[in-house]
Order: C-alpha cells, then structure tokens, then sequence
C-alpha cells in the first residue's frame, strides 16, 4: 500500500463535498451530484487530442494540471489512490470522535490512537525504551562498540531470531508459519519463511542498473537516518552500520524465489518432512530449534521450504562476522517499533494512523463500513457482478466466440465461474472481542502498547498452529484494489470501494458504473482464468483442468500480448519482455466483459422504457457507449513521482496506466467501431491480441 502525503487537493475536496451532499440529502442533491461528477470528467479530458490516436491522452491529458505527483509531494496520484485518502480521512475522523455505536474493541482501538499523539511525549526517553527491546535479547553491537561487544563469542543468531519470534512475531532472517497449502485449500503446511526485503523485489538489490543502485542508496540513507533519529547513533557511524545492513540483506536477496504463480511455487519448492529437512541442513541451521523456540513446538505438517534460500543463507553466515548478522537482526527487531515524531500535529495524526494500519486494518474497514456503507449501493454492486458474470459465461458458452478452446475446457470454465463469488470484506462475522479482549492499552504509552500487541499476536499463532485452514488473510493489501483470492475462488472487494460517488452511484448513468468498477470487478474475475488463474480448479485448489491443445493455444494468444507490449514506449524505453501476462490478460478481458454487461442492461432499458435510452452525465457531450469508454479510460488517469518511478518499474507486475487503457482499448474492435477509428490509426491497429 502506498502511505500518502494528506495535502487535500481541488479533487479530494470536491469528492468529500459529494460524500457529504448524498449521505445528508441523496435525492435532492441528485443534480448537484451528477454535475459534480461530469465537471471533474470534462476538465481532466484533453478534448483538443485525437481518441482515435491515443485515448489515454483524449481521457487524461490534462491529469497532470491538477494532479502532478511531483507537485503535489505524492508517491503517486490516481482514482485508487484518492480512494485511499477519503478511507483514511474517514477512519481518522472515527478514531477521533466517541460515537455512540462504538464497540467495546473501538474504544481500545481509539485508545491505542490516542496513545500514538502522545508520542512526542516520550521524546526524551524514545532512544533509551528502543534499546531496552534490543537488551531483551543481547547487546547490538553498533551501540555499544564493536571492539567492545561482549556476546561474540557466544553470540547465536538461531537462539536470538527464534526468542523474537516467540515475544515479537517478528520473523527475522528465516523463521516458520502455519498457513494454508496454496495448492490445497483444505490442509495447511508448515512454511519456512524468507526475509522480508526492505526494496520489496530482488532485482532491485541484484541488478547491474544505474537506477536500481540509486534506490539502494536511498535504502542506505533511510537506514542510517533512522539510526541517528531513533537510536541517537553517530551519523558517521550511522552510515557505515547502514551499509554493513544493506550490504548483508543484499547477500540474503541472492537466495531469494520470486514466484509469479502457485504452479511456479509448488515446481521449485520442495514439500517435505521437518525430519528430511533436519537430515538435509540441522546441521548448519537447526529447525527444530528454532521452531522450539518460536512456537514451543513442532507441528506436525509437511514442511514448504526453499533449498535456492536455505543455501545461500548458510553461505552468507559462514561468511559474514557475527557482529554484522548481530546488528541486521536487532535492527529489523527495533524497526518495528519506529515511528517519527514530525513537527506538526497533522503529521502525528497521519503518521499513527500509517502505522496502525499493519495492526488494525480489519477493525478499520469494519468501523468505515458499519458507519459509511448503504444496502442501496452493496445491492447495486451486486447486481453488477451477476451482470457480468452472466456475459462471461455466454461469451463461453459460445464456440464461435472460442474455437481455439475445445468444448470440455470451456465447460468447465463455466462451472468454475458460477462456482466463483464476490465479497465485501467487512469483516462482519469476524470476532474482534476474542482477537482483541487480552490487549492490555496504555492511553499514555504507545510503545508498551506495540510491545503489547506484537506479543499478543505471537501467543496468538502459537495457540492456533493446530486450528482448521483459514482463508488468506490479506490485510492492509485489500484496502482500496479489489483482488481475485485463486485459492478460495473469490473475489474480494474493499470497503474503500463502498464510499458513495467515486467508483459507482444511482445518481450517474450506468455507463460511468460499468465502465469504471465494472472494469475492475470484470478485471479481478478475468483473474481467474488468466496464465495463473487457469491452475486453479473451480475450489481453488491446484488443477490442470486445460487440455493440451486449447493450452498451447492459450500460450500463442498470451505471447501475443507479451510481444504487443513490448512496442509501447514509456518514458523513451520500449516496455520489458513479461512473459507472465495475466495483468494484462484481465485488462484486455474485463473491459470486454464490463463492456458487454453494459451492452445487457442498455438493451434491457430500452426495451422496458419502449424508447431510446440517453445515458448522459450533465455537460459532457458524451452518451452511451462512448461514455462507458471515457469512464474506463479515466479510470486509469494517474502520475507517479518521477523518484518513485524506477522503484515501481522494479516491483509492479502491470503496466504503466496509459498502457492500461490504450492497450485493451486498441485491441477491442467495438471502441472503434463507437469512435469511428479508421484502421490503422494509434487506437486501430491492424493486429489485435485477444484471448477473453
């Protein structure tokens, strides 16, 4: 999730005032709501640019004039991202008010945000209660003096990662989980967990790029900067701690697996016994112990491991001085409990409500949806995603719409879409009393509160290594994008999607609704039958349902997209070779079939009306099918900051948005056929890719 700067702009402005205008009187600010909405439309439309050249530019050429992410401070700024800062105003502005409705787990909740603002408070002794969480396990030898450092003889980074996990939760260079087996949802394994890195990808510590070594200097600076700020260490020394942190979690990035699917997963991770994996390395890593130590036991379940990790691990430690491994593992230990302590109350508000998130992002969004939620607009979404079932599967019932798909592969497709559904996660049924009734909270102390709840959480996981398989817990990762949940078979939409005027409303034409979170629903259901998604039977389980020849086929079409984006040109560079195309493949597919769904309701209107049916928003000149397309189209107008830019080429598995709009676009004969686009223009090409 990207953590934004709170600077309102004219847009958040705008859409706050259309909140308030239909949670106060819906029916007679209609007009005021529509007009509202159409005004934000027309001014971010470049209508001087050719839609038949590049719709990206004719949707959201002026974007940038009024959301330029370098101007505006931001890391990026787009629809999802506005999303994200109406939900944390609104859950802000929970935390900040006693309302009547609130439950008994809310008002700790509150408390612990309270405790947060009074942080500056504790400025005094923040570095002194840093290091004592260090001194509950050792000494950090950058603190004390390496030549200094007592413990190095007896140092044992094994007893010290496990003690943390066991008080902390916090895994630290390798440790161990229960989850469910993401090839079969209904047991679950043991899975030796890698290092969580700092850049997120692998690459960016690995590769030979001038701009990748730029963000492992902006990783080296954050690093030391927070040493000097929470531990009042040197800045000299600071920044050759720093470098010896990321010097070692480069070593570790080595060894890491990047997955792109389940079907890659379960191909290079071997599932085994504890005991064959005792035989294979107890001997420079003892798992065992280190499972004794976190969990108080060893659960009796088959054991996913990573041999590329494990082995490069082993290297790394034979190699490294004890005093290095020393100070990488107890400053991702005291990391954890960072949070700076800005010079304005705005900040403080903002910087707590960020760190909360990791915590209570499920308390969160069931606060935002008990309190901003309708049965109105949750009935209307799901009309909506019925709608568009109901297109895909008569797109597959069809054979002259898939010859390549041989007629057992597309039956079962269709049984594995009516087996699919759709939730809200609210966290309704979820039981926060049992969850949270333990947590001691200090309305004073934020940082025993942390301590608190981190070991909570631990004793929590250790209770529960023997429970029944739960579904994925998401987390924070679900709180503006919807998300295709293969294993379940689900998709899962946010509650951020559920505030009134931005992806859907009874006030604007349907096209606008289709066109924007039908996209997205259509985008997250195509999900299920892309490169990854068509390994997953219609449990969610790992499956190869696909026949031979309609796979081949599917592998031909998906190349056709990989070599058709590697054409477009961004930022004066052609797009990289992906050879995992499912974003892609649900871009390109779920306009279709939010297209088609649109398609459905309009002929249904206008039979049931006998008439023309005018699909309009006030001042656009714009109706219908084109409408639809304008609303697609800008449902992907957005800016990254030009510094954050390279990170995100590094770690995000979709294209650039321009691309995610010219690129379904120009391969959908219907858009041309709706804009008059003669063959041959920018949004027209001769060749077009297609698989759903």
């Amino acid at each position: 999730m990207k953590i934004l700067n709170k600077r309102s702009g004219i847009l958040f402005l705008l859409m706050q005032l259309m909140q308030v205008l239909v949670l106060s009187k819906p029916l007679t600010n209609e007009m005021a709501i529509r007009q509202a909405k159409a005004m934000e439309m027309l001014k971010f439309m470049n209508l001087s640019a050719d839609p038949c050249e590049d719709f990206y530019e004719f949707t959201c050429g002026n974007w940038n004039i009024y959301h330029s992410a370098a101007l505006e401070d931001e890391v990026s700024t787009g629809l999802l991202e506005m999303l994200q800062k109406v939900l944390d105003a609104n859950i802000m502005r929970l935390l900040q008010q006693p309302l009547a409705p609130d439950t008994a787990i809310d008002r700790k909740v509150k408390d612990f945000y309270k405790s947060c603002l009074n942080l500056p408070s504790l400025k005094g002794e923040y570095a002194n209660r840093l290091k004592a969480i260090i001194a509950e396990f050792g000494q950090m030898p950058a603190l004390v003096g390496t030549s200094k450092w007592s413990q190095e003889e007896n140092f044992d980074w094994l007893q010290t990662v496990g003690e943390i996990s066991h008080k902390y939760g916090i895994d630290i260079i390798t440790g161990a989980e229960v989850a469910v087996d993401l090839a079969d949802n209904s047991v679950n394994r043991l899975y030796i967990n890698q290092q969580e890195l700092g850049l997120e990808s692998k690459s960016v510590y690995l590769d030979a790029d001038k701009d990748k070594a730029v963000l492992l200097r902006v990783l080296l600076l954050s690093v030391a900067s927070k040493l000097n700020e929470f531990l009042q260490m040197d800045l000299e020394w600071a920044l050759q701690t720093a470098q010896e942190i990321v010097d070692f979690e480069t070593s570790l990035a080595q060894g890491i697996d990047d997955f792109e699917s389940v079907a890659e997963f379960q191909e290079n991770l071997p599932l085994t016994t504890m005991k064959e994996l005792q035989q294979q390395y107890g001997l420079d890593i003892d798992f065992k112990k280190l499972l004794n130590l976190s969990m108080g036991s060893v659960p009796d379940l088959k054991v996913y491991y990573s041999p590329n990790y494990i082995e490069n691990l082993i290297k790394v430690l034979k190699a490294t001085p004890k005093s290095k491994v020393a100070n990488y593992i107890f400053y991702q230990l005291v990391e954890k409990f960072f949070i700076s302590l800005p010079q304005t109350k705005e900040e403080l508000h903002t910087n707590c409500l960020a760190n909360m998130k990791g915590y209570f992002s499920k308390i969160f969004d069931n606060m935002v949806y008990r309190h901003y939620s309708s049965k109105q607009l949750e009935q209307g979404i799901g009309n909506m995603w019925l709608a568009i079932k109901s297109a895909f599967k008569k797109s597959l019932e069809s054979a002259e719409q898939y010859p390549w798909i041989k007629t057992s592969t597309r039956e079962y497709a269709i049984r594995k879409l009516e087996a699919m559904n759709m939730e809200i996660v609210s966290n309704e049924n979820y039981n926060f009393s049992a969850a949270f009734r333990d947590l001691q909270v200090h309305e004073q102390d934020y940082l025993e509160n942390l301590k608190s709840l981190r070991s909570l959480g631990a004793q929590q996981n250790r209770e529960a290594i023997n429970d029944p398989p739960e579904p994925l817990d998401l987390g924070e990762q679900l709180s503006t994008s919807p998300a295709n949940i293969l294993i379940e078979n689900v998709v899962k939409l946010p509650v951020a999607m559920l505030q009134p005027n931005y992806v859907w409303s009874t006030y604007y034409a349907k096209a606008f609704n289709f066109g924007v979170l039908g996209a997205l629903l259509a985008h997250e259901l195509i999900h299920g039958f892309d490169d990854t998604g068509r390994n997953h039977d219609l449990q969610g389980n790992s499956l190869t349902w696909w026949d031979t020849e309609s796979a081949e086929n599917f592998q031909l079409r998906s190349q056709c997209f990989n070599s058709q984006y590697q054409e477009f040109v961004f930022q004066g560079k052609h797009l990289p070779d992906m050879p995992a195309q499912g974003e892609n493949i649900a871009d390109n597919g779920g306009v279709r079939m939010a297209y088609a769904a649109y398609l459905k309701w309009y002929e249904n209107a206008v039979k049931e009306d006998n008439n023309d049916v005018r699909e309009t928003m006030p001042g656009l000149q714009f109706e219908d099918k084109k409408l639809f397309f304008i609303s697609y189209g800008q449902l992907w107008c957005g800016d990254v900051n030009p510094l954050y830019r390279k990170f995100q080429e590094s770690t995000d598995s979709h294209v650039p948005d321009r691309f995610r709009v010219i690129g379904p676009l120009s391969n959908f004969e219907e858009f041309s056929k709706v804009f008059n686009c003669p063959k041959g223009s920018g949004m027209n090409p001769a060749k077009k890719c297609k698989i759903y």
